[in-house]
């Protein structure tokens, strides 16, 4: 978790400081936001002003792509970056922890990583906890629940190489995996792969 705001807040503080507590806004300043009602996605707009609750309460979760940076200093290469590629995500069959009416399984993004390079993903990966860290699976993919992969739940399909595995990482489409299985009254997200940016350095876990 990067940060909690206040009841009806939608300008995050401790995350994206800019020139001043309205230089960011959860409203706008997301590429593209997905909205669900009773657990049913209804719309996908880049502007959700007129849609946001008064009585609403915003998470700012961290994400993997946090990590891409030391990943190419490291000379591991990015295949959905490459090819120009939302990066693919999957449904697992990992439960997340309850929280109160709030449950689901858990959704992971995957990297092509050669398997040469696993130790070192890891240990980049692992310097990361605001940003989901190190893996949960590498390679293997039926061990949590996927069937395919070649054949994401969410973002595109990538080539993996015959020296390489899949490295599958904790993914914040999660939240969204949880809104289709719990079915709450209203909810907003971000759309898969369109991500917020804050003030916060990749490197710098929040406080």
């Amino acid at each position: 978790m990067i940060e909690v705001l206040d009841v009806g807040s939608y300008s995050p503080l401790q995350s994206c400081k800019g020139l001043g507590p309205d230089a960011a806004d959860l409203r706008t300043d997301i590429p593209m936001y997905r909205i669900f009602k009773h657990g049913k996605l209804v719309e996908e707009t880049s502007d959700v002003t007129q849609h946001w609750p008064e009585d609403s309460v915003a998470f700012l979760i961290g994400c993997s792509f946090t990590v891409d940076g030391a990943l190419l200093d490291a000379g591991i290469r990015l295949r959905a970056a490459e090819e120009k590629k939302n990066v693919p995500m999957f449904k697992t069959n990992i439960p997340c922890t309850r929280a109160g009416n709030l449950s689901g399984n858990l959704v992971v993004s995957m990297k092509p990583i050669k398997a040469l390079d696993i130790t070192k993903e890891i240990e980049i990966t692992s310097k990361f906890p605001h940003a989901h860290g190190a893996p949960i699976c590498v390679g293997c993919p039926a061990s949590i629940g996927i069937s395919d992969v070649m054949k994401p739940d969410f973002g595109d399909a990538v080539d993996i190489k015959d020296d390489e595995l899949p490295v599958f990482h904790a993914c914040g489409v999660t939240a969204q995996n949880i809104i289709l299985a719990s079915q709450p009254e209203f909810a907003i997200t971000h759309s898969p792969g369109y991500m917020l940016v804050t003030d916060l350095p990749a490197e710098k876990p929040p406080m």
